[in-house]
């Protein structure tokens, strides 16, 4: 039982398979993904904060007792007395720390937000490698397949006297270099499914099977600048950066009303001797003295600086990102176009052309290398070309904030 243990961990457990399409794979990614956790988690501080800024009590209230033995004459008494303090701020404090505290949760919320776009964008780019290194793994594994035949075919045509040396020498050393690159392409993809496995918490025995890549839109827009307005609009994390200076605004505002003096009130009762029971009230003013709350103020005008900043270097980060995203789909898309509808034709007639031609002797050996070689090298271009553009289009409907299907409608397509 023990050998028979062992040499299942040697050989390893055989791995099951689950079959996604991209939407199916996103959803599952955003159902465990960490990051959105995270993020998720992260609201219940500032929404902690808020609640703590309900009332207009900067502190919780005191309550002192004190007991106290009389001894002076012939007889001996304990006074005792109580004391109910509570500090009230007067000059609206409260809601300004509520405001700012409410202004982080919206940021936080909005967090969240942005953390579902860029966990999806990344689980898309994923699904789009594995499916397109799976491609890759067949057509050069069945590109191997063929030079090995033709390896075998020259093997024989040379024992016969009917190729020479070098002919037999080039078709081995295809041979080889195919099965090399499909072995290498299998890794790829085994590599691919693994992390896309990762990103959809798949379990270590189970790997995820990609479908198919949807149909990339052909879409068309007027101006960069254009789409660049639109996403300053709608990223989640522009405007989880404009909560935040809100909230960084507020600050400033509390910590100058912090040398506004704050209400103390106060209950005390008390009893002196056997029958003498005193009841009163006392009013106070905490006077902002000798701390005027100067690091109070220069943090808060610290975190209001840092807060513009980041307002002002995420709007140029989303400028740039749409812009880039715009111009490599443009371009990306254009490609992918001009390969399926010319170079992609080409290249798929001449894999099965070449094959018939040997089959029939119209060409030669070293013809059919140069050939397959060379139909090859297009399909496997050719799926370069695709999975640039579908990752130009994840990018772009990113960059936008917006879902890859919801571009078309957002867009014009061209004809």
């Amino acid at each position: 039982m023990m050998l028979l243990l062992i040499g299942v961990v040697l050989t390893g457990a055989t791995q099951d398979t689950l079959a996604f399409s991209l939407d199916k794979a996103v959803a599952r990614g955003l159902a465990v993904s960490p990051t959105v956790a995270a993020a998720d988690g992260a609201v219940a501080g500032p929404r902690g904060s808020r609640a703590e800024a309900f009332w207009p009590f900067p502190e919780n209230p005191v309550l002192e007792y004190g007991r106290i033995q009389r001894a002076g004459g012939p007889v001996t008494t304990l006074d005792w007395q109580w004391a109910l303090t509570q500090e009230v701020e007067i000059a609206g404090q409260w809601l300004v720390r509520r405001g700012a505290a409410g202004a982080l949760v919206t940021a936080a919320e909005i967090g969240v937000v942005d953390a579902r776009r860029t966990v999806a964008r990344e689980v898309r780019r994923a699904y789009a490698t594995l499916v397109l290194a799976e491609r890759r793994a067949a057509l050069t594994d069945s590109a191997a397949a063929f030079a090995e035949r033709l390896a075998a075919l020259s093997r024989r045509l040379f024992a016969s006297g009917e190729t020479n040396r070098l002919e037999l020498n080039a078709t081995i050393l295809e041979g080889a270099r195919g099965r090399s690159a499909a072995d290498r392409s299998r890794a790829e993809a085994d590599a691919a499914g693994a992390d896309l496995g990762r990103l959809l918490g798949l379990p270590r025995d189970t790997l995820p099977a990609a479908e198919a890549l949807p149909p990339i839109p052909f879409l068309t827009w007027q101006s960069d600048s254009i789409l660049a307005a639109f996403a300053r609009t709608r990223r989640p994390d522009l405007q989880a950066a404009a909560a935040r200076l809100e909230s960084a605004h507020r600050s400033v505002s509390l910590s100058r009303l912090a040398v506004v003096p704050n209400l103390t009130v106060s209950a005390v009762g008390a009893r002196e001797g056997v029958s003498d029971q005193l009841l009163g009230f006392a009013v106070g003013v905490r006077v902002p003295l000798f701390r005027r709350q100067q690091a109070g103020r220069g943090a808060a005008a610290a975190e209001l600086a840092v807060a513009q900043a980041t307002v002002t270097a995420t709007e140029r980060a989303v400028t740039a990102e749409v812009v880039s995203a715009a111009t490599r789909f443009r371009h990306a898309r254009a490609a992918e176009r001009r390969f399926a509808t010319e170079v992609l034709t080409a290249a798929t007639e001449n894999v099965a052309l070449t094959e018939q031609a040997l089959a029939e002797g119209e060409v030669g050996v070293t013809d059919v290398l140069v050939l397959r070689a060379s139909a090859v090298a297009a399909q496997l271009e050719y799926l370069e070309v695709l999975q640039d553009a579908a990752e130009a289009w994840f990018e772009l409907a990113a960059a936008l904030g917006v879902e890859p299907s919801q571009l078309p409608s957002l867009l014009a397509v061209e004809n």
